[in-house]
């Protein structure tokens, strides 16, 4: 069921999805956020990384001037990763038009299924391949800017 008032999202891993060693990028990544329409697509990122790691985790999104830095989803200490990002995905899924949610692990393929949002597996060795993917997703659904037209 579509909800027009409910905005578009997508839901994004961090490490081995976007970033590696904590901060270094994943150029396709880091490339294709950038280019989405901030007025029509939230990115919100959920994560295994807990608030320990809040600035490390700010400076990253910062220093690539990636959208959605106020909404990274840090995972409790108190529940596993696996709950943390069921929860997030389930939540999300009910919020917001999910589009798709792109991760490495089972526990994001699972929160995926759960949530009934689509699923782009990020292969560790070859990441561009997922972002291509998901940037065909992005595409067709009208959430990206062209390079010439300021992003909002």
């Amino acid at each position: 069921m579509s909800d027009p008032a409910r905005p578009f999202a997508i839901i994004v891993d961090l490490d081995e999805t976007l970033c590696s060693l904590f901060d270094v990028p994943i150029r396709s990544g880091v490339e294709l956020l950038r280019r989405v329409d901030r007025l029509k697509l939230q990115i919100h990122y959920v994560t295994a990384r807990t608030e320990k790691s809040r600035r490390g985790t700010e400076r990253f999104i910062e220093a690539h001037d990636l959208p959605g830095g106020d909404t990274v989803h840090y995972s409790p200490t108190i529940v596993s990763s696996r709950q943390h990002k069921l929860e997030c995905h389930l939540r999300l899924a009910r919020e917001c038009r999910v589009l798709a949610s792109i991760g490495d692990s089972f526990e994001e393929a699972e929160a995926s299924e759960a949530a009934g949002v689509p699923f782009v597996l990020v292969d560790v060795n070859r990441p561009e391949s997922a972002w291509v993917e998901l940037a065909a997703l992005l595409e067709a659904a009208g959430v990206m800017v062209d390079d010439d037209r300021k992003r909002g």
